[in-house]
């Protein structure tokens, strides 16, 4: 190679050449420095200890990605390796994470969201700074990006306001049903916000008695009640310049609801049995699953703290009304499980998933780690079918997606989810665009894609 010539850094594989020079071309304006290879083996011949990433094509004419990236692998271990599929199911993600793959996306996908994948894969993979393309300037606090992602048009607008909200120094409140991931989206906040380098502290309400609560938010000195033997540090006083999660706010009794709204008010307390005033410069985010304001009506929640803790209400969707995602959760939670257990990670069959998507899931993600948990545990084999759900999900029945709509595939939700969207929007592409957080280019393939004019 010339001195005139840049060493490449990122290798494109896909035998799709609108693709490849798509990437490359996406790639060169985000400061990379691309090759491209329409093979798997041009692609192995290409790759050299200078490429810091690959982004791999599932289907090639030489034999199928997952083929390609064991040669990959074989050669450099350690390059990151963004697997490209068009193929939407759980089980081809499966095998290409246990084949060594980093990540993967499913066609059509957003270009920030590859590129972001990439940087968060060479971080994972431990490689310095300088090994990175410089990339856009991160936007969010300490953090690149969410790391969070969803294929649900609700749940990509909430992510967005959640990454704007953790730049702001405002009270967030999280409502949303039992189990639909409040906790992660309030560390998500706190990771994306400034605060990140600073603690984050959680809190149940209902999980402790209400006579004890007090000294767990506040603290308390020694002498302060019966076995207060020393003094004691509250949460407030731990969270310092972090972050405090309040989580299910609803439950906290009525006499420590006017000692919180004067820590939202004026950042001040007392620990129990003190007399020295404390401050504390703590953001709170609170979450609830019951309606706070008919608590509010009903005379058990106060006004005035309410209108304080909702400052900005983020709500999160329940799973059915997201259940485009399931795939994503069942690739996530089964290798959790696995990697708990030491065990290779599960498969799980179209029709299976198609069962899990018709389900109501009235206890959400909470539920649906409890079924894979007890579906594996039973399971002759890395396999699971309908026969390995269907008596675990008998046990909540409720009106399941299928009863209330007709929509039964997964691509179908999909699509129903984009035609309402470009309805709305009057047949108007970037205002469909916008509405759904995608890019313009996406929706005029979207458009030919289900044959739309």
């Amino acid at each position: 190679m010339s001195a005139t010539e840049v060493t490449p850094n990122l290798l494109i594989i896909d035998d799709d050449e609108s693709i490849r020079n798509l990437l490359t071309l996406a790639a060169k304006n985000r400061s990379w420095r691309p090759v491209a290879a329409a093979s798997g083996s041009e692609g192995c011949h290409q790759l050299d200890s200078h490429i810091k990433a690959v982004i791999l094509d599932h289907g090639l004419p030489d034999g199928t990605g997952i083929q390609a990236l064991g040669r990959l692998r074989d050669k450099y271990p350690d390059v990151p390796v963004i697997m490209l599929t068009g193929l939407n199911d759980a089980e081809t993600a499966v095998r290409a994470l246990k084949a060594g793959a980093d990540d993967y996306l499913t066609k059509p996908f957003e270009l920030e969201r590859l590129f972001s994948v990439i940087r968060q894969a060479i971080r994972l993979r431990g490689q310095p700074p300088q090994a990175q393309a410089a990339g856009p300037t991160p936007k969010f606090g300490k953090s690149e990006s969410t790391t969070l992602t969803s294929r649900s048009p609700r749940m990509l607008a909430l992510l967005k306001q959640m990454a704007k909200a953790a730049q702001l120094n405002i009270t967030v409140l999280l409502t949303g049903e039992s189990g639909t991931g409040k906790t992660l989206i309030a560390r998500e906040i706190h990771r994306l916000s400034t605060r990140s380098a600073e603690p984050f502290i959680p809190v149940s309400c209902p999980a402790l008695p209400r006579e004890l609560l007090e000294s767990e938010l506040f603290g308390h000195e020694r002498g302060a009640f019966t076995g207060a033997t020393a003094s004691r540090v509250g949460r407030f006083e731990q969270a310092t310049k972090g972050t405090i999660f309040l989580d299910e706010i609803g439950d906290l009794p009525g006499e420590l609801q006017p000692k919180l709204l004067t820590v939202l008010q004026d950042q001040e307390f007392f620990r129990v049995g003190g007399n020295r005033m404390l401050r504390t410069e703590a953001r709170i985010i609170a979450a609830t699953n019951i309606d706070l304001q008919a608590r509010v009506e009903q005379g058990h929640f106060r006004e005035d703290l309410y209108y304080r803790l909702n400052v900005l209400e983020l709500h999160l969707p329940p799973l059915r009304e997201r259940i485009e995602d399931l795939p994503a959760f069942l690739r996530s939670m089964l290798d959790q499980i696995a990697r708990e257990r030491g065990t290779v990670p599960w498969t799980v069959t179209r029709a299976a998933i198609q069962m899990l998507a018709a389900h109501h899931w009235p206890g959400n993600l909470r539920q649906l780690a409890n079924v894979l948990e007890r579906a594996t545990a039973f399971a002759d084999g890395t396999q699971l079918d309908e026969p390995n759900f269907a008596p675990l999900l008998q046990t909540h029945r409720g009106p399941s997606a299928a009863e209330a709509n007709p929509i039964l595939s997964l691509q179908e939700v999909e699509r129903h989810a984009f035609l309402e969207a470009y309805q709305r929007s009057g047949l108007n592409k970037a205002r469909t665009a916008r509405e759904l957080g995608i890019a313009e280019r996406t929706v005029y393939n979207l458009l030919a894609r289900y044959k739309l004019k």
